[in-house]
């Protein structure tokens, strides 16, 4: 039986948009935000199904840099309350070298901002 996977460095809480893209075809397959990100993973939440073990490119554009980096589904979380047509989904990147440089940079730069506020999921007809 394989040992499952287990988190060792931190994450940080970011709200980040991100496409998803298939790893060899490069057909884009969702797109999302990214909840929280670390240099081993990040948490993905979309409104595409995603499959369990298989792997796909996470897109980020950053200073004029579109960073793609590679990670395959290890969780899939349950639906979101808020909004039922969202999953949430536990990456585990595969990074080159130079990927991990220019994401540590991106973490870098995120770790630098406040924490994103909360979204406003009230409407405009409630606010005075």
């Amino acid at each position: 039986m394989a040992i499952p996977f287990r988190r060792v460095g931190p994450r940080y809480p970011c709200d980040v948009p991100v496409e998803v893209v298939s790893f060899l075809g490069g057909v884009r397959v969702a797109q999302g935000f990214l909840r929280d990100l670390g240099i081993e993973g990040a948490l993905l939440r979309c409104a595409g199904r995603l499959e369990r073990a298989v792997t796909y490119c996470l897109r980020i554009s950053w200073e004029e840099t579109l960073l793609e980096l590679p990670g395959r589904v290890v969780r899939s979380a349950s639906r979101d309350p808020r909004d039922p047509a969202t999953r949430c989904y536990g990456i585990q990147f595969n990074l080159t070298r130079d990927q991990e440089n220019l994401l540590r940079g991106f973490v870098g730069a995120l770790r630098a901002e406040p924490p994103p506020a909360p979204r406003d999921i009230m409407r405009d007809y409630w606010k005075p």
